[in-house]
């Protein structure tokens, strides 16, 4: 009775169905009105909070940092907390995976595996999300972002240094000799060394660095990638950059990218592009930078992996422009989906308990801007760069409105497919479906799986039920608007051009 009540409320509202078989008749319902899917498939584990906390404070930490016998030199954002060990706290709208084992990592890539197949069965040209705090340890998410951040500090250093401070990452250009002199008086290493790492064939001719020929310098490629020191802006002594791990951790951190690397191959035969969701700011960085490794593996021809950008952060400009600049010089195709971020209040309280400064924007209003930067630069880069693709996951009607306004100003049409729009499934409906019988590209973010195994998702969907009551009532209004005027303009049988 209770299974049946949840398909009859928020189960049926939220939630696809429970398997391959009974999600078929949502996804046909929805692509006969021109939307299409992001299947997700939503099983959670129903720990409590004392449970979760265990679990993250086991797998954040090292094994050199649980024996006493390695100093957790992590930069604060980086390192495990016990008050924020259960990551679901006040995050209503994203899922949470915490570890358990390597067979647990497994037993999930089956699941996401089933998710592809489903995906490739179920319509063409669908996408499936996953998460990569699904696929591995965290702590390795941990160091890597750890490292990634303070690589790119350390950059950003070097340009306050030569004057340049508070330009945005993509217009910073480094003078190599004078970033010579200052790394020999660092004694980072000898002087003959370091001018082999800047040469014409590594860096081009030009005499600069910028943030991307400083990124490639850290690759494990690259002769520079046994020097991973940077200085301690507090205590002036260098540091090592990657704490050492245990081989264990590095059969770990190897299995998870193994894990990426068959969920991305078995996409590709399926032909179901791959969403990768964004997290929390601590994870983010090295989320990121395994996204981009896969992008430039799989999107040759058309984007096929889309990494997720979090415009709520203060950095997420200098990320978009850093990753479309990449992807150009590169050859790769760019994807992207943006969206403001699910983990604001966490990420708030987050910094101010454990004393970093706070990564989100400081109002609404300025994440409102930030996303309509971060998609006006977007935009304008799809004009000369017709393979890149950007997935507006907006349920702000003002967002798709700006969307709908720059699309037509720079001439980008709906049927070329370069600009596709995103929501939950059972929200927006107002936006989807007219966007979709206009002939935009408009996906859902369909979740599915069995009842009892999606209760988590759906306690937190439960909460949000008084905004969806509004929503349904500006549904309404809408769509009778629309119908009203398509009546008065004898239009009601024809899509707008």
């Amino acid at each position: 009775m209770f299974e049946r009540l949840m398909k009859m409320t928020f189960y049926g509202h939220f939630v696809a169905g429970e398997d391959q078989e009974s999600i078929r008749p949502l996804i046909r319902h929805n692509k006969a009105f021109g939307v299409g899917f992001i299947l997700d498939y939503g099983v959670e584990e129903d720990l409590s909070p004392e449970e979760a906390e265990r679990k993250e404070m086991e797998s954040c930490t090292s094994e050199a940092e649980r024996d006493g016998s390695g100093a957790n030199k992590r930069e604060k954002q980086y390192q495990v907390h016990p008050a924020f060990g259960d990551r679901r706290d006040g995050v209503i709208s994203a899922r949470t995976y915490f570890y358990a084992s390597e067979a647990k990592c497994d037993n999930y890539m089956e699941n996401l595996l089933q998710c592809i197949e489903a995906s490739g069965g179920a319509s063409d040209g669908g996408f499936s999300a996953i998460k990569l705090t699904a696929l591995g340890r965290p702590q390795f998410l941990l160091q890597f972002s750890d490292v990634l951040t303070r690589w790119r500090q350390f950059f950003h250093q070097m340009a306050a240094e030569q004057g340049q401070a508070g330009r945005p990452a993509v217009d910073t250009k480094l003078e190599v000799a004078v970033l010579q002199e200052s790394i020999a008086k660092m004694g980072i290493s000898s002087r003959a060394e370091i001018e082999r790492w800047f040469t014409p064939e590594t860096l081009g001719v030009s005499g600069t660095v910028d943030l991307l020929d400083w990124n490639s310098l850290i690759d494990s490629r690259t002769q520079l990638s046994r020097h991973l020191v940077v200085p301690n802006v507090q205590t002036g002594q260098l540091e090592p950059l990657l704490s050492r791990f245990t081989e264990e951790e590095e059969q770990q951190m190897k299995r998870m990218l193994q894990r990426m690397d068959v969920l991305a191959k078995r996409a590709r035969e399926a032909g179901v592009r791959l969403m990768i969701d964004a997290e929390q700011s601590y994870f983010q960085p090295a989320i990121s930078r395994l996204t981009l490794e896969m992008q430039r593996r799989f999107n040759v021809d058309k984007p096929f992996i889309f990494n997720t950008f979090q415009c709520y952060l203060k950095d997420a400009y200098d990320n978009v422009t850093i990753d479309m600049e990449l992807s150009r010089r590169e050859g790769w195709c760019f994807g992207a989906k943006l969206v403001r971020g699910a983990y604001m209040a966490q990420e708030r309280a987050r910094a101010v308990e454990i004393g970093y400064e706070d990564p989100i924007n400081p109002t609404y209003e300025a994440t409102n801007a930030m996303y309509h930067r971060c998609l006006n630069y977007v935009l304008e880069e799809l004009k000369h760069s017709t393979k890149a693709e950007v997935m507006v996951a907006s349920h702000n009607e003002d967002t798709v409105s700006f969307t709908l306004c720059r699309m037509k100003e720079l001439g980008l049409h709906p049927a070329d497919g370069q600009v596709c729009f995103g929501q939950l499934l059972g929200m927006c409906d107002q936006i989807s479906f007219p966007l979709g019988q206009a002939g935009f590209p408009v996906y859902k973010y369909v979740p599915y799986g069995p009842v009892m195994e999606v209760l988590p998702y759906l306690s937190r969907r439960a909460l949000e039920n008084s905004s969806i009551m509004k929503g349904a009532q500006r549904e309404r209004q809408l769509l009778w608007q629309e119908l009203c005027r398509r009546l008065r303009t004898g239009s009601l049988f024809h899509h707008p051009a």
